[in-house]
């Protein structure tokens, strides 16, 4: 069962009555009668003027048998002084600080500490909507789920709200359905902060070393193991968007690493109508990659990146196909995939003038 801080002295609970002492000395006590339920792990890089309010929205959430573990990657600024003071604060809040090696590697150093029953993550530049994971894990216990899901929002840092990942209500049973659900991105968000994850679906599974992309391919391969799971329509997170943030980064050859995920994640499938998924993925996104560098004007970077990536994109071309591949979202044309691997610098030309691609 879960404890929560709350005003109130009972409340109802997943059909049965749970009774709360008031006050924050009582969670001590409530920790070492009840194993940890919720891990919550946040990579922290150079997050000084966002890890406040990230962390009070976490703080806020009102559950008492909670492990907060934030991972310090390297960071130059005042972000390590900011967290060691919460963890003075809160005894259930940990600091682990590391050499700058991303956001994958600081995940997975969380990972390897978790010892919740569920795990979850925040980027420290984010926060969370307003007592959220209470109705998640509710709906955990509720469904016997592996993994529940909720809506994201985009917005600026001054609280301007750029777009709603929109989503239904939805269970899902079975590890085909549930992989499936995911690689089709239908009532779905390719994130992993929105989520709440059984910790056994990672059993000796960890990020990949990559500096994008790594969730698509995390998210594939533990869809693939749930055998539940469920999409709430609510908001649960607040996805900021500022100067600092990895989409408003210059594109460079690191961006490589897109089409690698849809590269690995193909290689968990043998089955052709599952894995046409991640090969589109990687096609579209080494399309769009390759836009924004030539319309950059870096010509240099253009090439060198239609070099490195041809093999993977050919790769991943061989496996697409047509009849499959209009169940996805992102599929735009076979053709425009061809076209690209045979004139790819033609296709940019023909795409700076109609713009029929958007950039994601």
């Amino acid at each position: 069962s879960f404890y929560f801080i709350v005003k109130n002295k009972q409340m109802l609970y997943g059909g049965r009555k749970v009774y709360f002492k008031e006050g924050r000395k009582d969670v001590t006590k409530y920790e070492k009668k009840e194993d940890t339920c919720l891990s919550v792990i946040i990579p922290a890089y150079n997050s000084e003027n966002f890890i406040d309010k990230c962390l009070n929205s976490v703080i806020e959430q009102k559950i008492a048998n909670m492990e907060i573990i934030v991972v310090n990657d390297g960071s130059t600024d005042k972000t390590e002084q900011i967290i060691y003071s919460y963890t003075r604060r809160y005894n259930y809040i940990r600091l682990i600080t590391t050499d700058n090696r991303g956001v994958a590697h600081a995940r997975n150093i969380g990972l390897k500490k978790a010892k919740g029953k569920y795990v979850t993550f925040v980027d420290s530049d984010d926060y969370l909507e307003k007592d959220i994971y209470c109705i998640m894990l509710g709906e955990m216990e509720k469904y016997h789920a592996d993994i529940v899901e909720g809506a994201c929002r985009k917005e600026k840092r001054n609280g301007a709200v750029l777009s709603d990942c929109t989503l239904h209500k939805q269970i899902i049973n079975g590890s085909y359905n549930c992989v499936e659900h995911f690689l089709r991105q239908d009532n779905c968000c390719n994130y992993m902060c929105n989520k709440i994850y059984d910790r056994k679906l990672f059993n000796n599974r960890y990020f990949p070393n990559l500096c994008y992309s790594e969730d698509y391919y995390m998210n594939t391969l533990l869809h693939k193991n749930a055998s539940c799971k469920v999409v709430l329509s609510r908001i649960v997170y607040h996805y900021v968007i500022h100067e600092q943030s990895a989409c408003r980064k210059r594109i460079d050859l690191k961006r490589i690493d897109l089409v690698k995920a849809g590269v690995m994640t193909a290689g968990l499938f043998t089955e052709q109508h599952l894995k046409i998924y991640p090969c589109v993925y990687a096609c579209d996104y080494c399309i769009n990659v390759a836009k924004t560098m030539y319309l950059q004007g870096d010509r240099r970077l253009f090439r060198r990146f239609i070099l490195l990536s041809r093999k993977d994109y050919l790769h991943m071309l061989r496996e697409v196909s047509p009849v499959y591949a209009k169940r996805y979202s992102r599929y735009k044309s076979y053709w425009i995939y061809v076209f690209f691997a045979v004139f790819p610098k033609g296709l940019m030309k023909m795409l700076q003038i109609c713009c029929c691609i958007d950039v994601t």
